[in-house]
């Protein structure tokens, strides 16, 4: 499910070129996804000289969907990732991305309008 609130990825970079630059202090874990995943696809398909449309062809998603995650343009979903994994056979969701954003918001975390502080856990938890 595609979160509402945030604003795209990109729009979060705090200097330089997306995706390679920092993000503002305030962006929401979507934005650190979308840049962890738009930097990974990018080394995946330079190093198999893949283009957009190549890439959607091999995934049953469009080339408009590629080029958004690669310029952070939108929200990606678990979907569209799941297919890009499997197209590519390499992983693309980045599998120490809390440890990346608990870094940068500190031990408590930050609260956001869709969810708990990050580093809250649930009840029991």
């Amino acid at each position: 499910m595609r979160n509402p609130v945030d604003a795209p990825p990109a729009s979060y970079t705090e200097s330089g070129t997306w995706p390679d630059g920092p993000l503002t202090p305030d962006a929401p874990p979507t934005a650190h996804a979308g840049r962890a995943l738009a930097r990974s696809l990018r080394a995946l398909m330079r190093a198999r000289s893949l283009s957009a449309r190549a890439l959607a062809a091999r995934t049953g998603t469009t080339h408009p969907t590629v080029r958004r995650i690669l310029t952070g343009a939108g929200l990606v979903d678990v979907r569209t990732v799941f297919l890009l994994e499997v197209a590519l056979q390499a992983p693309l969701w980045p599998a120490d991305l809390y440890a990346d954003f608990h870094r940068r918001t500190g031990a408590s975390g930050t609260a956001t309008p869709s969810g708990p502080a990050v580093g809250e856990g649930t009840e029991g938890g």
